[in-house]
């Protein structure tokens, strides 16, 4: 069942996309004349990757969910033919707090085989009402790909697992912007060599990390064996205490007499911590402060104009702890949802968000006449809520509250169970 739907603050998407291409040998057999011989295709694989921020979610069964519809035009000038898919794609999150705080950003990764060629591509993104386009072009000559073009990733793991992402035994997330920000520590970048006559000798790889002045910043050698005539290799360098600014990453190969045989490079860009004013506007409960003015202050921030609401609101939260406010809203809908009741709505659920989670709850059902199930929560700071569930239908009332601003109901004391009596005179 769908309970509601969200649209996050932008009205279009920033597509990021990184056409990666890999040069594949295959054999092709003759069957009449029995001879065979071999061709190069290559794969182009396009790795996207958007903020989720930028998308549109609806909630299905307790879960918040996104849905992206992506539409691929890749043509070659040279020919007339040209090729057009359109990919469906779902994504989740654990919560819109959770996803702020992780800076989380989908990648779609699809690709094709391709000839030789010079090719233009346009990839369209939607979700909802919101959409975004990218263009480009990608030439693949097979004199380019001796190597090759470098993958630069946040992550590289071992994970036979799943198949979505997969390079071998590897799982490969790709980083389609190149913009690396506070949050990685290391950059890794994956590759392919081709073209390797396998014997007892290795090939020397150099990496090397130079900045936009052209200096060097860092270079780091490593050696591989030469067991297959083509191979896979990953590698991973720690970009900690990088100034913030443009950077290109070099991967260069020297076989055993030290001759270059081949080398590729990919930009990426260091964005350092970005010391900005943090704006949470559009995103999830900004707009839902009532429960933490008076009842007078709520009334005025109403009347304001849309200007003088939007001022408030920033000030407001440059006060309060956003991500943790979000996460009591998301808390209290999903547990003290009574009935058609949205679980913010609630008593419980009102003053779990304004207060936070309690420290101690007693929880029980009482069968004395008139006397009713009840919650008893307290807090350490002495505040205490007592809610009963004055019709048996799992909805509950707050009765009673020592808590300064809050309201008592004393026509509802009679079906306080005898034991708590005492706490309410």
């Amino acid at each position: 069942m769908i309970l509601f739907f969200l649209l996050l603050s932008t009205d279009t998407i920033d597509l990021y996309v990184d056409p990666v291409v890999y040069r594949i040998t295959i054999t092709i057999e003759d069957t009449i004349e029995h001879l065979t011989h071999t061709e190069d295709i290559f794969y182009i694989e396009f790795n996207c990757g958007a903020s989720y921020q930028d998308f549109y979610y609806e909630t299905i069964d307790d879960n918040i969910i996104t849905k992206a519809t992506v539409v691929f035009n890749l043509s070659c000038p040279s020919r007339v033919d040209s090729f057009v898919d359109t990919l469906y794609r779902q994504f989740t999150i654990p919560s819109f707090s959770e996803a702020a705080r992780q800076q989380m950003s989908f990648i779609i990764q699809f690709g094709l085989h391709v000839p030789e060629g010079l090719y233009d591509y346009e990839i369209q993104i939607a979700s909802g009402e919101k959409e975004g386009t990218v263009r480009g072009s990608v030439e693949v000559m097979k004199d380019q790909y001796k190597i090759s073009d470098i993958l630069l990733a946040s992550a590289i793991v071992t994970d036979t697992s799943e198949s979505y992402l997969r390079k071998g035994n590897l799982k490969v997330t790709p980083h389609p912007s190149g913009l690396f920000s506070e949050q990685y520590t290391t950059l890794y970048a994956y590759y392919e060599i081709y073209d390797i006559l396998p014997d007892a000798d290795s090939l020397e790889i150099i990496y090397s990390i130079v900045n936009s002045d052209n200096k060097m910043i860092r270079k780091i050698s490593r050696y591989l064996a030469k067991r297959f005539s083509s191979q896979a290799v990953n590698f991973g360098v720690n970009i900690q205490g990088f100034d913030p600014g443009e950077y290109i990453f070099r991967v260069r190969v020297r076989d055993p007499v030290g001759e270059v045989v081949t080398e590729k490079a990919a930009p990426f860009t260091i964005t350092g911590i970005v010391k900005k004013e943090i704006s949470y506007e559009g995103m999830p409960y900004y707009d839902e402060i009532e429960y933490f003015l008076t009842p007078q202050d709520y009334k005025n921030f109403q009347s304001f104009p849309k200007e003088g609401r939007a001022r408030f609101l920033k000030k407001f939260w440059e006060s309060q702890n956003y991500f943790e406010i979000a996460e009591r809203f998301e808390y209290a809908d999903t547990n003290y949802q009574e009935g058609g009741t949205e679980g913010r709505k609630t008593d419980r659920g009102r003053v779990y968000i304004k207060y936070g989670a309690p420290d101690e709850i007693e929880r029980s059902t009482i069968e004395y006449y008139e006397s009713r199930p009840y919650e008893h929560w307290q807090y350490y700071t002495g505040n205490q809520f007592l809610f009963l569930d004055i019709r048996g239908t799992n909805e509950y009332t707050l009765v009673w509250t020592n808590a300064s601003g809050e309201q008592s109901q004393p026509t509802l004391y009679k079906y306080v169970p005898p034991k708590k009596i005492d706490l309410i005179r």
